[in-house]
């Protein structure tokens, strides 16, 4: 999808009165695409909520890039005192990618990897189920699922908000 957003290392415009603008393209997220609708009942705290555990499950499943040099340089085995911290990172988010999972049954799960995790519309979703489902009825249980992850990641979203490391929608 085309878009334009705010350079998050604009921090000083100087001269301008606005930040820089970055035009470009962003892959489709059914959320967002819903939030443009005020009937929908998708609110910028759920959008921060999915973008919170999209990035823990991106983390616990993928980790962080190492750093590479750009000229090779052969170094020997050493011995390994532990972790890196990057490999620690993963393991943080591995567990509280675990801790969300125990909040939800089976069946809101499969919600949460279709709709929030794959970025599939609550229309695809609804035709895929077995006998097809109401859209009102699915777009209310998905409201509900963001419901409990706002609550959960209530503090982390707060904190990022004023840490400046998250954009509002």
């Amino acid at each position: 999808m085309p878009a334009t957003w705010r350079d998050p290392d604009d921090v000083t415009p100087g001269a301008r009165r606005t930040p820089r603008e970055i035009a470009g393209w962003r892959r489709y997220d059914a959320l967002r695409r819903m939030f443009g609708d005020p009937r929908s009942g998708i609110t910028a705290q759920h959008i921060m909520a999915a973008d919170t555990l999209r990035e823990l499950v991106d983390l616990a499943t993928l980790g962080y890039a190492a750093d590479r040099p750009l000229i090779y340089v052969a170094q020997n085995a050493q011995p390994r005192f532990g972790m890196g911290p990057a490999a620690l990172a993963q393991v943080k988010a591995a567990r509280a990618v675990k801790r969300v999972t125990a909040l939800f049954p089976p069946l809101q799960l499969a919600m949460i990897q279709a709709i929030i995790l794959r970025n599939v519309s609550v229309r695809a979703w609804t035709t895929a189920l077995p006998p097809p489902a109401s859209q009102a009825v699915e777009k209310g249980k998905l409201l509900a699922i963001l419901e409990i992850l706002v609550q959960h990641f209530a503090a982390e979203v707060d904190d990022d908000l004023a840490r400046g490391r998250r954009l509002p929608p």
